[in-house]
């Protein structure tokens, strides 16, 4: 059957509270689970104690060597390729369990998506605190949702203060820096029906000249090029993983004219939207 969409992977929430999470036992290459490309409508927190994991997030070869953390957020297409004798946790959270400012270093970590180092004695916190979120996850009868939660709020609290350590290392937070983030998470929210840089400045109450200063400044790309960049990864996600044809992924994408969508691909990505198809199926 031709593939309409990229498969979307749901919550298991039978805790009732939003959460899914196990342990993730060694694994190697012959016994690693298969999992087909996919998106997800929660975020994922990886805590990987020790070994090696590799995986495809939006056609971005991802490794993580020793121990150290990773997120995965909620959109992104990405799906395992190999794992040498791997283990540790993993947690699915529905994120709007995440506070304002939680949330703002997950969306901002996500733009660079590298996967953190921890040391011993952040591993060890880790470890614990996802064995008492575990245990308590796995009664909750025993000691109420309100207790699971909490725990939960520590444990999320641990990862994003992993997360912006390692931001604050590689970026000097300021104001154009945060309008940036800003404008970035907006974008991700926006690309499908907004695709003017006035709109996104308007969103941000400042000009058009000032937004585009700042992002070319922080970022050494101009706006429109964020915008085009974000509107191409989905064009090709849908082509790599869907079987839509190049008229449907452009009215998907907001375009009405998808002659226009067609140079625009070919413009942005040196190749014909068709071209990519084919060649990435081989």
């Amino acid at each position: 059957m031709p593939k309409k969409s990229i498969p979307l992977h749901y919550l298991e929430n039978e805790s009732g509270i939003g959460i899914s999470m196990h342990r993730i036992d060694r694994m190697n290459r012959m016994n690693a689970p298969h999992m087909d490309a996919h998106r997800d409508d929660y975020g994922n927190f990886f805590f990987q104690e020790d070994g090696r994991a590799r995986l495809m997030v939006d056609f971005r070869e991802v490794e993580l060597e020793g121990s150290g953390v990773f997120c995965i957020l909620p959109g992104q297409v990405h799906y395992p390729l190999h794992t040498e004798g791997s283990y540790g946790w993993f947690l699915a959270v529905d994120m709007s369990l995440l506070d304002e400012h939680h949330r703002s270093v997950v969306d901002e970590y996500a733009l660079h998506g590298f996967p953190v180092s921890v040391d011993t004695r952040q591993a060890d916190m880790l470890t614990r605190s996802l064995g008492l979120l575990l245990d308590l996850y796995q009664s909750p009868g025993e000691y109420g949702q309100q207790v699971v939660q909490s725990m939960l709020k520590t444990c999320l609290g641990i990862f994003t203060s992993l997360f912006e350590r390692e931001i604050l290392q590689q970026t000097v937070q300021s104001r154009p820096s945060s309008i940036t983030t800003q404008f970035r998470k907006l974008l991700s929210q926006h690309f499908k029906t907004v695709k003017s840089p006035s709109e996104y400045a308007g969103m941000l109450n400042i000009t058009s000249s000032y937004l585009n200063e700042v992002v070319k400044e922080t970022s050494g790309q101009p706006v429109s090029h964020w915008i085009q960049n974000e509107v191409m990864m989905e064009a090709k996600r849908l082509l790599y993983y869907t079987d839509l044809s190049i008229k449907e992924i452009a009215f998907g994408l907001g375009y009405e004219d998808h002659a226009y969508f067609s140079r625009l691909f070919r413009k942005v990505s040196g190749r014909s939207a068709g071209q990519f198809r084919n060649e990435c199926r081989r």
